[in-house]
């Protein structure tokens, strides 16, 4: 591109963006302030999120403490999710207005497909707006706001977009349960712990145990229960700090029934039990995943691989959930009590 181009381009973007300021900020009143402040701009004052769908699909974020939020009162909530969802409310703009020939289009396709959104700062009621679709070139979202004190909608649709990010704003105000649910399997710093036993079902003298005493002394136990003296504690420390951040990659139980169980019906390949200091258990069983391919053949033997050594299915939550989890992840606590033990 030439010097003169560049400097066409520049010019134009200076030009737009300054009939774009004084299109929202006329003296006379043009387009009021309050129909487009959609930003919060103290989104850690933020106590709660309310989400609907036109469909009825409802979705709640409460803020339990700062960093922690649960949804529908039932799960912590996935922190990336929500700072997302808190970084598109802070920094929301107007891209422009709705073409006063599109305006009603637009408003009939939010009052069909959008997503309602509630902001609430403690009890009080903050910000109202629906969040429509995409525009045709993917760099803005449809948007509408409502007063938040009179529940009027503002007549006035606007195409709003955050600097700098090039992308759908819809998706950050998702209703999907599920997808919201934070994925964290194991969250324990070691002095939250009191004790770790992995139980392997088909090798069994592989089995240990670790216990943490309230001094942090740190014990290990074989498949008998009988205690291993010599052991290379700095390793059995750095294997405890594993348990910090250890996750699932999909919760999985919209799977057939039928399939489930002819998982389950092989049995658990690894138990894991996590004793916290507060007494409670946090129990993980994995077991075998088919792969996707039955015609799949090992390049080596020529023999065909039934086994998917990538991914394991596991049991969580009391075994209320299952979910698929990858090796790269667990695999590094699927270690026999000889790991532990020195050489």
């Amino acid at each position: 591109m030439s010097t003169k181009n560049k400097i066409a381009i520049l010019l134009f973007i200076i030009v737009a963006s300054l009939a774009m300021w004084l299109y929202l900020h006329n003296s006379e009143g043009t387009i009021r302030k309050e129909l487009y402040d959609f930003s919060v701009a103290d989104t850690a004052s933020i106590t709660k999120v309310y989400m609907v769908s036109t469909g009825g699909k409802q979705l709640t974020l409460i803020k339990i403490k700062s960093g922690d939020w649960k949804v529908n009162g039932k799960f912590k909530a996935r922190n990336d999710a929500v700072k997302n969802l808190l970084g598109c409310m802070k920094d929301l703009q107007v891209k422009n207005p709705v073409a006063k020939s599109a305006i009603e289009n637009v408003s009939k396709q939010l009052a069909t497909g959008a997503t309602k959104v509630e902001i609430y700062q403690n009890d009080n009621l903050i910000k109202t707006y629906y969040v429509g679709s995409d525009t045709q070139d993917g760099l803005g979202t449809f948007m509408l706001l409502s007063d938040a004190e009179t529940g009027e909608n503002s007549a006035m649709p606007f195409v709003m977009f955050i600097p700098g990010f090039n992308g759908f704003l819809s998706v950050r105000y998702f209703l999907d349960e599920d997808l919201w649910r934070d994925r964290s399997i194991f969250a324990f710093y070691p002095d939250k712990i009191s004790s770790i036993t992995v139980e392997y079902t088909h090798l069994r003298d592989s089995s240990f145990t670790i216990s943490l005493s309230n001094k942090n002394e740190i014990s290990l136990a074989d498949s008998r229960g009988k205690n291993i003296l010599d052991f290379d504690t700095l390793k059995t420390k750095r294997y405890i700090t594993y348990y910090t951040n250890i996750q699932y990659e999909a919760l999985k139980n919209d799977m057939r029934k039928s399939f489930i169980d002819s998982v389950l019906a092989k049995g658990p390949v690894h138990i894991i039990r996590l004793k916290d200091r507060e007494g409670k258990f946090h129990t993980v069983k994995t077991f075998s995943k088919p792969v996707a391919d039955m015609n799949k053949v090992d390049d080596v033997t020529g023999k065909p691989v039934t086994e998917d050594f990538e991914r394991m299915f596991a049991l969580i939550n009391d075994d209320k959930d299952i979910v698929l989890i990858q090796y790269y992840v667990f695999g590094k606590l699927f270690q026999g009590v000889s790991y532990f033990c020195k050489k």
